[in-house]
Order: C-alpha cells, then sequence, then structure tokens
C-alpha cells in the first residue's frame, strides 16, 4: 500500500506534502432553537462496490457517510447536501476523477483525497495540479483511510462551535474568528473595551469590510458569532461551582448579569443556573 502527501512545488524525487486542513451543521441560533453539534458529512465516489462498502463501514461510526457509484450521482450529491469531505476514486464510468477534483475544487473548496490504481508520477503531478488534498494507491487499508478523514475533519475552534468549515473562509475571516477565540480562552483577561475595531486590527481590511465579508461567508454578522462564542465559553466556566453568574457574565463583557441571562437563554434554550447543577 503506498500513501502519498503533497504540497506545492513538485521536486524531482516528488516528495511532496499535502497541507493538512482541518463541520458542524449551521443551526439558526437565532430562531430559538438549541445549538446542537452535528457529524460531518464524508461523500464518497467510487464505483467498485466493494470498496464504497468497505469505505463507507469503516467512516459511518465518526461520520454521516453518503456514497456515490459516479460522477454524475456524486456531483448531484453535493448540489444538494453539505458535505465535508470527498474520499473520490480517480477512475470513474462516466468521467475522469481529476475533473470532479476541479469542480470540487472549484465550487466547494473542501479537502478531497483522491483513491488510484495507477501510483504514478504523472498522476500524482495532476492531483497536485487540481489541489487534491491527498491521495491513496490501491491496495490501501481502509484504517489508514479513515485516520486521514479523521485528521482532515477534527473539530477546530472556534470554527466546530460556530458551524464552520476554515477551508470555506477568506484568510480575514479566519483571522478574525480566531482571534476571538483566543480572547475568550484567556483566562486571565476579560471581554471588555472589545470591538470589532480591535477584532479588524489583526486583519488586513477595515472594519466595515470585515464586517461585511464575515457577514457574507458566515450567514450571520460578527456580532453573532462573538454572541455564539461567548455563551459557548460560558457554558464552561458555568461547571466552575466557586464562581457565580454575575462574575462570569462581567468577564465576558457583559454590564448587567440580566442581558448575559436572555442571551443564554436564546441561544440554547436554558438559563445559565441550568448549567451550575
Amino acid at each position: 500500500m503506498t500513501t502519498k502527501s503533497v504540497s506545492g512545488g513538485i521536486e524531482d524525487g516528488l516528495a511532496i506534502q499535502f497541507q493538512v486542513k482541518n463541520h458542524i451543521k449551521k443551526t439558526n441560533l437565532f430562531e430559538g432553537v438549541p445549538f446542537v453539534k452535528s457529524l460531518k458529512t464524508v461523500l464518497i465516489v467510487e464505483d467498485e462496490q466493494e470498496v464504497n462498502s468497505c469505505i463507507r463501514d469503516i467512516l459511518e461510526k465518526d461520520f454521516r457517510v453518503l456514497t456515490a457509484c459516479c460522477a454524475e450521482e456524486g456531483m448531484s450529491i453535493l448540489k444538494k447536501k453539505k458535505v465535508s469531505l470527498v474520499v473520490l476514486d480517480y477512475l470513474l464510468p462516466d468521467m475522469d476523477g481529476l475533473e470532479i477534483l476541479k469542480a470540487v475544487k472549484m465550487e466547494y473548496k473542501i479537502p478531497v483525497i483522491m483513491i488510484t490504481a495507477y501510483g504514478d508520477k504523472e498522476l500524482l503531478v495532476e492531483c497536485v495540479k487540481y489541489k487534491a488534498d491527498y491521495y491513496f494507491d490501491k491496495p490501501f487499508v481502509f484504517k489508514e483511510l479513515r485516520d486521514k478523514v479523521r485528521e482532515f475533519l477534527k473539530e477546530d475552534y472556534p470554527y466546530n462551535i460556530l458551524g464552520l468549515e476554515p477551508f470555506s473562509l477568506s484568510t480575514d475571516t479566519r483571522k478574525a474568528l480566531e482571534y476571538v477565540g483566543r480572547k475568550l480562552s484567556d483566562t486571565k483577561g476579560n471581554f471588555w473595551n472589545f470591538g470589532l475595531k480591535d477584532i479588524a486590527a489583526v486583519t488586513s481590511v477595515s472594519p466595515k469590510y470585515l464586517s461585511f465579508l464575515v457577514k457574507k461567508e458566515c450567514d450571520i454578522n460578527i456580532n453573532e458569532c462573538i454572541n455564539i462564542l461567548r455563551v459557548e465559553k460560558a457554558k464552561e466556566l458555568l461547571k466552575d461551582k466557586d464562581r457565580d453568574i454575575k462574575e462570569i457574565a462581567y468577564q465576558l463583557g457583559f454590564k448587567h448579569s440580566n442581558s448575559f441571562t436572555r442571551l443564554f437563554k436564546k441561544l440554547t434554550d436554558k438559563p445559565p443556573s441550568f448549567f451550575k447543577k
């Protein structure tokens, strides 16, 4: 079994390494629906039924798995479902797997793991060219494929809390969200005197454009992102029985604990006191 890692330039020896990057289903938290994590979805596009079934069986304990036996079916699923990663066979009955790879990378910007029986340098070059994230030569060890999928789809804070895929976000949006996450993770600090200007300062864009960018890419505005993260942080802090709700609200930037409680109930359907039990 051969597995290859690939990145950027192609050297003579083809010692090429992929950048491994990291779905939580988006929930409309602002209509009183509780925030509930859901499994990420993996799409398998593989025409060999036995291989398709084996991959599905080993992945479905960790992920929601969708399967397709041809390119047309796979592309149809991608248009209808929120998919986090594609496991894609190179040789399909109706289309070259590289054509699907190009389409997926252009339209959906999600990780793609290629599977091929060829294992030649020319194919590796093509995979690099069209930005495949990893590939396996047949025959391969299914557990190794599962481990690689887990590696790509590990939940990274704050994206797992917000239900976002970092692959689909611009650099500035990622910088902004990660900065907010770091501020909330700072146990020595608090969330006072912290606003859009402070967040934009860590990016390359203006506060106004950052606000537009986050809304466009995340479907919710920057303040809503911050509030979701504050409430999730509050859940963690509420586990400490020695800290009262007013103290936690203050640390998270609320002048009045009543405002904190209203927001908390709006996003979780439960009062903060529920998490003190």
